[in-house]
């Protein structure tokens, strides 16, 4: 099952009548499997991973497709591929199959249709209706799998990822941030709320991101 967001008048002809590739179709997209671009319906993997989801003026719809024929790719790649041409091979290698995507793969996939969808594939989407979904939206599965991998291979990695962060915010002037080399510890304080938090100093070189 995928999802995708109509307009809320147009929502009860869709499910009567379907969608029509040729009049739905979002962009045109090659795949592993077509030689030139083809014109597809970008659907989703979860309600909650458009932001038309808290907007009133669209319904969401499920659509019933065969995995085998439903392609998961990383609309990220594809957007950044728009300005870099190099990107454009990496976003078609790495799309599959819904049948043999890994949920949690992609920080944003997309589910690219590239047919006609008729009527009996389509039916409303109801909100704490219809059955559970078991994760939140793909990105935070996406963000939550690599953490957990962090977290499998470096025991204390939340406070590295933690000094990291106020680093960061030390670097961008949002806070004050002394790092005290020969004691090893970093003393971050926030004027405003008059609170401080003090880190270890990580050699982040021990800390190697595994992105196999």
């Amino acid at each position: 099952m995928v999802y995708l967001y109509v307009p809320v008048e147009k929502a009860e002809v869709i499910v009567e009548c379907g969608l029509k590739l040729s009049e739905w179709k979002n962009k045109n997209v090659q795949t592993p499997w077509s030689s030139f671009p083809q014109p597809c319906i970008c659907a989703l993997l979860h309600p909650d991973d458009d932001k038309r989801s808290k907007d009133s003026a669209f319904q969401c719809i499920k659509l019933d497709i065969p995995a085998e024929d439903c392609i998961i790719a990383d609309k990220d790649l594809y957007n950044l591929s728009l300005e870099s041409p190099d990107i454009k091979q990496k976003y078609i290698d790495t799309m599959v199959t819904l049948d043999k995507y890994i949920f949690g793969s992609f920080r944003n996939p997309e589910c690219l249709i590239f047919t006609t969808i008729i009527s009996e594939q389509i039916h409303l989407y109801g909100k704490g209706l219809d059955d559970p979904i078991l994760y939140e939206s793909s990105e935070t599965l996406y963000v939550n799998n690599i953490l957990e991998g962090f977290n499998e291979r470096y025991s204390g990695i939340n406070k590295v990822l933690l000094y990291c962060f106020m680093l960061a915010q030390s670097q961008n002037q949002l806070i004050e941030g002394v790092q005290y080399d020969n004691k090893g510890i970093a003393f971050f304080f926030d004027k405003a709320s008059n609170k401080y938090i003090t880190l270890p100093v990580p050699d982040l070189k021990e800390y190697k991101i595994d992105l196999d």
